[in-house]
């Protein structure tokens, strides 16, 4: 273990001592007072003091002196002797030549004289430490250095704890700060985010359990003291850290009996006492009670607030608490609750309720969290009223009221919570509570739980639930319930893999709607009808029901609806390319949101649509931004579908151990086939890329069974593309060196691929995407057959640069430059490559990178790769020579042909040749269209 941990912070701190430090080594003396609360890191930041003195002046002579804890009278001149070393001896003896006074006069000259000596050879640094416990001699010669010490080249800095001080000593520490060459420094607390930076080193560094560490909990235990931090981290697990509790409690027990009694009554409190709330506890007299108040602030083991008192630290509120013995807990509770209990109109029934449970008054306890949870939700605090409605259902048999109303009450509170798992739990209560209420009753409470269950990723579970209501309602009436579960049925079979009948009940869904006349229904069924849409492959009625959803739900103020419409708009346009529209929905998503009141869970679908556009565009770095941000934000559904993104990103830029957590977490075997599907396709890109053709085959297998064909075309197509890969690169190996262990399935499911690829493409026309692993599977399979050449990889290249995909068409452009290489095209393979690297550099696509790496150093192309930048992606996708890339340059610029061949010494003929060249590449008509085309290609983020 380190003695001395990384130093964090202080900024403000370390600039206030260098300045103090350059004064007294330039010849004014100084003296630094350094105070702050036990752990808060004085002799850390004196410890830093002396590095940069000794750093500032190679010469600076540092030396320490610490005053020690006795009982009775300290060491006379106790720091000064340590500090002063061989020296002191003489320095403080008396030839009893003089009196006391007299004797004391001529010691405190000989150690300024002594100290002056010092710093005439270089500047001193002269450090004494907790002067909280020193004597009163050493006070005294503190305080006559602060006013002799004038010219000389010395810095006395002295460490005090404020809240130890006895009444003498704080008048001469008041005293002192007046003094014009002292330098009073206070220490606070550190931020959280400074902790954590602090923890995170020290587990770094094996200071600690990291295995077993949460880095977030010890930052909130901590509470922003460094030493408390420390010796959490060297604790772990075991709590509470003997380091801190022993002297707490030592303090504790030198406490009289009251003193004792108001500091466990205030412990009770987590976050303190009003001191009129704690006169009603204790019910003492008021001089009685501010005798033992003044006595427990002075131990340092209360501090006061702006209305009353609290412990001064949360981990030491806990350590107290933790030493009561259960029946003391109890008591002290109960008391507690009684005096809040009677403050009429100022009583918090969340308090309240957590006093009473801690006091073993469960049925008090039970009402009290029942009308704080009520509170707690009409105040849009629904985290409050979660645990409370929490608290009711463990409290279940002591409520004054159990009917399935409450119940419902609790599940909503947990959806807004973000706790699905937990609201479909509170569901199953109403559902149990409601068993002779009437079909419509129950099929409202299972709607709900189909849809909180789908959240909490029980998938089947939610299906399962939407049956039994649509089963209970059949035969009656039309109803806007009705419609809204023919939608979320339709929608969950969808996703989930069984589409039989989804588009006709989908259908229904919005006549029923439109029958009944609910608006919210209305955009519910719009919802469902253009998701259905979409997987079928028309993704522009898809976009038309969306946003006629969207604008239904806004008009109905139905929050809920018209962010899910939002989101699904999102998922359509990327879909389909469309990334600067989906990401103005994501803008007017957010707003609508903010509106109409949507809790975080919800808007975070909307973010997490945002973060899938981040990916697929290339602009990784603010994808991560957006995905750590979500942490934590999420259901568990939505959570599957970010990790899942975190994965594309692990994969594509080669960090495998990362990968293979995130697969872990993600559990690829989940029943959601969005995620599980794309999850195999990435780790078998990830195989391809650790040249694991095996296991690649593997994971396309897998994945191809969680599809199960159906309504995941764009999923399945992925896996096709990627297959056809793993086929390229096997038919590429000489027979001896074919991999043994291939799925015994590979050759006869590989054999249906193109069939597959052709099918999937038909049912999705209109989606790029789609269209572009068509392509690539296409592609894929020339090479396996080796009858792939530049042009077929330029066609890819170029619909992945349409779809928007920069990382796909890298790829495109590396396969490129390998045909190019083996036409004996060295110059157009230069091209491609460039613009592979281009692409991918910006990415941190290493394993694409190592490739590209690898086949320049085959094809000795090294020298292209240099040539990076916009501009080498401008001239690979167009397949520009670099003279046609300077004309085109220059063309840009409004030059003319006459003023071009002189720039580049080159006839006027040629340069019209350059610029018939350029027009044809680039697709356009006149010199106009071509420089709009290369601006628009420059300013293009890669």
């Amino acid at each position: 273990m380190s003695e001395s941990p990384a130093f964090v912070g202080r900024d403000r701190e370390k600039k206030i001592v260098a300045t103090v430090h350059e004064r007294a080594a330039g010849g004014r003396a100084q003296v630094l007072l350094i105070t702050g609360e036990a752990g808060l890191g004085k002799t850390r930041l004196v410890e830093e003091l002396g590095v940069l003195a000794v750093a500032a002046h190679g010469g600076t002579s540092v030396r320490v002196g610490a005053a020690v804890p006795l009982s009775g009278a300290g060491l006379p001149y106790g720091p000064f002797v340590e500090a002063l070393r061989d020296g002191a001896e003489e320095l403080f003896a008396d030839d009893g030549t003089c009196g006391v006074l007299t004797a004391r006069q001529y010691a405190f000259e000989r150690v300024l004289a002594f100290l002056s000596g010092l710093s005439d050879r270089s500047p001193l640094v002269f450090v004494l430490e907790d002067l909280h416990w020193a004597d009163e001699s050493t006070r005294a010669l503190f305080a006559f250095l602060a006013v002799r010490l004038r010219r000389q080249r010395v810095l006395v800095v002295g460490t005090v704890r404020e809240e130890d001080l006895g009444d003498d000593a704080r008048r001469w520490f008041a005293e002192l700060t007046y003094r014009p060459r002292v330098t009073w420094l206070r220490l606070t607390k550190l931020a959280d985010p400074e902790i954590a930076v602090l923890v995170a080193g020290l587990l770094a560094a094996g200071d600690g359990q990291a295995g077993e560490m949460d880095v977030a909990a010890v930052v909130s235990a901590a509470g922003g003291n460094p030493l408390y931090a420390r010796e959490l981290v060297r604790s772990a697990p075991h709590w509470p850290p003997l380091a801190i509790a022993e002297p707490v409690l030592a303090r504790a027990s030198c406490c009289e009996a009251p003193v004792r009694e108001v500091i466990d009554q205030v412990a009770v409190a987590d976050g303190g006492m009003s001191h009129e709330l704690l006169a009603a506890t204790l019910r003492r007299s008021e001089n009685t009670l501010l005798a033992s108040v003044r006595a427990a602030v002075g131990l340092g083991l209360l501090a006061t607030t702006h209305d009353g008192y609290a412990i001064p630290h949360g981990l030491v509120r806990r350590i107290l608490y933790a030493d009561l013995l259960p029946g003391e807990r109890r008591f002290l509770h109960r008391r507690h609750a009684a005096a809040l209990a009677q403050r009429t109109g100022d009583a918090d029934p969340a308090r309240l309720a957590h006093h009473w449970y801690l006091a073993g008054c469960y049925d008090q306890a039970a009402g009290a969290a029942l009308t704080g949870a009520r509170l707690a939700f009409t105040a849009r605090a629904y985290e409050e009223a979660d645990r409370l409605y929490t608290l009711v259902a463990e409290l279940e048999q002591w409520m004054p009221e159990r009917g399935p109303g409450v119940w419902e009450e609790a599940e909503r509170a947990a959806a807004l919570a973000g706790r699905p798992g937990r609201a479909a739990r509170h569901s199953a209560r109403a559902l149990a509570a409601n068993e002779a209420g009437t079909p419509a009753d129950r099929a409202r409470i299972l709607e709900r739980a189909g849809g909180h269950r789908w959240e909490a990723g029980d998938l089947r579970g939610s299906v399962e639930a939407r049956e039994q209501a649509v089963a209970l309602l059949d035969g009656h009436p039309p109803s806007a319930l009705r419609a809204r579960l023919l939608g979320s049925l339709a929608t969950a079979r969808l996703l989930l893999g069984t589409p039989d009948g989804v588009l006709p009940m989908a259908r229904r869904a919005l006549e029923m709607a439109n029958e009944v006349g609910t608006p919210a229904e209305q955009a519910h069924a719009l919802t469902a009808l253009g998701v259905v849409r979409a997987r079928y492959g028309d993704p522009g009625a898809a976009a038309d029901a969306l946003r006629a959803a969207c604008a239904q739900a806004q008009r109905a103020g139905a929050v809920e609806d018209a962010v899910r419409a939002m989101s699904g708009l999102v998922n359509v346009l990327a879909g389909a390319g469309r990334f600067s529209e989906a990401r103005e929905v994501v803008r007017l998503g957010r707003q609508t949101a903010k509106d109409l009141g949507a809790p975080p869970t919800l808007t975070a679908v909307l973010e997490a649509g945002a973060a899938a556009i981040l990916v697929a565009s290339g602009r990784w770095a603010a994808a991560d931004r957006l995905l750590n941000e979500l942490v934590g934000r999420v259901t568990p559904y939505t959570a599957g579908h970010l990790l899942l993104l975190q994965l594309e990103l692990a994969v594509a830029r080669g960090e495998r151990v990362r990968a293979t957590d995130l697969a872990a977490a993600l559990n690829v075997t989940c029943d959601d086939p969005l995620v599980a599907g794309p999850a195999h396709a990435c780790l078998a890109e990830q195989a391809l890329d650790a040249g694991d053709p095996v296991t690649a085959a593997d994971q396309v297998l897998r994945g191809l069974i969680v599809l199960g064909g159906g309504m995941f075309s764009a999923e399945e197509i992925r896996l096709l593309a990627v297959g056809s890969r793993v086929g390229a690169d096997l038919a590429r190996l000489p027979e001896s060196m074919r991999p043994q262990g291939l799925p015994p399935a590979w050759d006869t499911v590989a054999g249906t691929f193109s069939d597959r690829v052709r099918i999937a493409v038909e049912r999705h026309p209109g989606e790029p995407q789609v269209i572009a692993y068509g392509v690539l599977a296409a592609a894929e399979h020339s090479r396996t057959a080796m009858t792939d050449d530049r042009a077929t990889w330029r066609t890819v290249a170029d619909v992945w640069r349409a779809a928007g995909l920069p990382y796909r068409e890298a790829y495109a452009r590396l396969r490129e430059a390998e045909a190019a290489l083996r036409a004996s095209r060295r110059e157009q393979a230069g091209r491609a490559l460039a613009a592979c690297v281009s692409l991918a550099g910006p990415l941190g696509a290493v394993p694409l990178l190592r490739l590209a790496e690898e086949l320049a150093e085959r094809g000795r192309l090294t020298p292209h790769l240099a040539r990076r930048g916009r501009s080498a992606v401008l001239r690979g996708r167009f397949d520009l020579t670099e003279r046609e890339s300077q004309v085109l340059a220059l063309l840009s610029q409004g030059a003319s042909n006459r003023q071009i061949a002189r720039s580049l010494f080159i006839s006027d003929r040629t340069v019209a040749v350059h610029v018939s060249h350029i027009f044809s590449k680039l697709g356009v008509r006149n010199r106009t269209e071509a420089a709009i085309a290369r601006t628009h290609q420059l300013a293009t983020p890669s």
